[in-house]
């Protein structure tokens, strides 16, 4: 839970509220501050909206261009082709920013997808509920019927931070491996080629599924060939999937991206998310990148999760035991930065403080941090 506040800041948080909204037509939870504002899909627990309001507004987070539905109106007659088709059409047709995978990240097994399991596990077309909120916090949940799991999330925002605190819970009788991701997908007008520039406490890096023992270092990494994976190429097309170890060294794991004098981050305990996840869609039709930080580099369930080959001596899973809870936080923020900035070398949390540490200046833009 999270600790006391100090005084000024408590303050700042009296001008915060907790409100229904709408987004892209459809029914959100919003949380506002006078410098942040949160937006969270009530189908799908979606995070799909973090306006820093300094400056020229600026959404980080990808919002499909096409129109998008809440899951419970999926209909694969009238909707699959629109969507993709497959086992995933039913999650892209309400997905948007930040959506959370559990219990498991990527495809199901081809029994269950005839089952009728999607993508990236259940929580991305369930509608979550509001379960407790007070002026600047809430509490949402969302039960997962399929796989007798339980999902969780405290909501706090101050000033230009957000943190998350979120509890997957097993309500079966049956140990069980579970994968857990943070799938954060950056956008358009926020994510330009060539222009935006990435940061993450990365160190070794794979093309996903390889097990040739072939790697590569952050910020090197795999597409069709060798690429820098601070900015999206200026080229058509290009799309791949890599999966990298963030730096054992660390407390905290980050990453950072900055466009046009908007920055944006997430900052994790290292111990709660030992990987950090990218890919690229860059295509006429879509310009996305995600950087999800996760406990797993396996994409699948349980035979997939069970059956990966170890990889830079780190656990590619977790149990989650018989009626028994995994709690993991994040925090995600947003401030501006002078036009020439020179991308993040560090962030970190000291003395209530998140601090964002410039590259070859050290200069530290600190933001209000309200504790885990």
């Amino acid at each position: 839970m999270f600790r006391f506040l100090p005084l000024a800041l408590l303050c700042a948080l009296a001008l915060a509220e907790v409100k229904p909204g709408r987004f892209q037509n459809r029914d959100a939870w919003v949380m506002d501050t006078p410098r942040l504002r949160l937006s969270i899909l009530q189908s799908g627990g979606h995070i799909v909206e973090m306006m820093l309001k300094e400056g020229e507004a600026a959404n980080p987070l990808w919002v499909q261009q096409r129109p998008t539905i809440d899951a419970e109106q999926y209909d694969a007659a009238r909707h699959e082709k629109l969507y993709g088709g497959g086992s995933g059409a039913r999650l892209m047709s309400g997905l948007g920013g930040h959506n959370v995978c559990f219990p498991f990240w990527g495809n199901p097994s081809e029994t269950e997808a005839k089952a009728g399991m999607t993508f990236h596990g259940e929580t991305g077309v369930t509608r979550w509920k509001l379960i407790a909120f007070t002026a600047d916090s809430m509490t949402l949940s969302a039960e997962l019927p399929e796989s007798l799991t339980r999902f969780t999330r405290i909501v706090k925002v101050a000033g230009q931070v957000a943190v998350f605190e979120s509890t997957g819970e097993n309500r079966s009788a049956w140990d069980r491996p579970v994968g857990w991701c943070e799938h954060v997908t950056l956008g358009p007008p926020f994510l330009e080629k060539g222009a935006t520039r990435i940061d993450a406490s990365l160190t070794r890096g794979r093309n996903i599924g390889d097990e040739s023992g072939q790697e590569f270092a952050w910020p090197s990494g795999q597409a069709e060939t060798r690429i820098d994976l601070r900015t999206v190429r200026d080229v058509e097309r290009s799309g791949f999937v890599n999966n990298f170890l963030v730096d054992p060294r660390r407390e905290y794991g980050f990453f950072t991206a900055v466009h046009k004098g908007l920055l944006a981050g997430y900052i994790f305990p290292r111990a709660d998310f030992r990987w950090l996840n990218i890919w690229e869609a860059n295509n006429p039709e879509m310009l996305t990148r995600g950087m999800e930080f996760s406990n797993t580099p396996t994409h699948g369930t349980f035979k997939a999760l069970i059956a990966a080959k170890p990889l830079f001596g780190t656990p590619l899973y977790e149990w989650l035991d018989a009626r028994a809870k995994l709690v993991k936080r994040f925090a995600a923020f947003s401030a501006r930065v002078p036009e020439g900035y020179r991308g993040v070398a560090d962030v970190r949390i000291a003395g209530g403080k998140l601090e964002i540490v410039e590259q070859e200046t050290g200069k530290v833009t600190a933001l209000d941090f309200p504790g885990w």
